[in-house]
């Protein structure tokens, strides 16, 4: 804040601007996961089920999700009722459960969105994409719902879908 005088006074900072500074920054960590869902979602946040996870180069994964995803992680959301990727998003935290209740096998994963094509019609359509490894997600993502992407497809993926984003989505 500046004073007639022309000094400046250091302000006591908000609540917010104090977590800012205390909350560390979540680094890439590298990893690509494909996340189907039947249609759209919301991506404010995302759960998941035990037993859900898989790798195009090993198969199956361990089911608990805290041995997969990973604060940094990247996830591109895709569904599979229109077959389009639609969403980008960055895991925030390591995933939380399993939840108590009637949702006793599902866990939270803390996301925060980066990219979202808010109009399906204009999402890029599965047939039409080409992953630069030659590795087409389709046949596993019937089975399984948190897909680790080759390092090359990652990218391509999310590149795909940030050129069609909205820019108001993750406002």
């Amino acid at each position: 804040m500046t004073e007639a005088a022309g000094t400046t006074v250091d302000a006591e900072p908000t609540a917010t601007e104090a977590a800012r500074e205390e909350a560390p920054a979540i680094q890439p960590t590298g990893r690509y996961w494909l996340r189907v869902h039947g249609y759209p979602v919301d991506l404010k946040e995302d759960t998941v089920r035990y037993d859900e996870f898989f790798d195009p180069k090993s198969g199956p994964l361990p089911g608990d999700p805290r041995q997969n995803l990973q604060p940094g992680d990247t996830v591109i959301y895709y569904a599979d009722g229109p077959a389009s990727v639609y969403g980008v998003a960055t895991v925030t935290g390591p995933p939380e459960g399993p939840l108590n209740g009637s949702q006793a096998e599902h866990w939270r994963v803390p996301i925060k969105a980066q990219a979202v094509i808010l109009a399906i019609n204009k999402a890029p359509h599965a047939a039409g994409l080409q992953p630069p490894s030659g590795w087409h997600f389709l046949r596993a993502a019937r089975s399984y719902t948190f897909i680790r992407l080759p390092d090359e497809d990652g990218p391509y993926l999310v590149q795909q879908v940030k050129s069609r984003a909205s820019t108001r989505a993750t406002e």
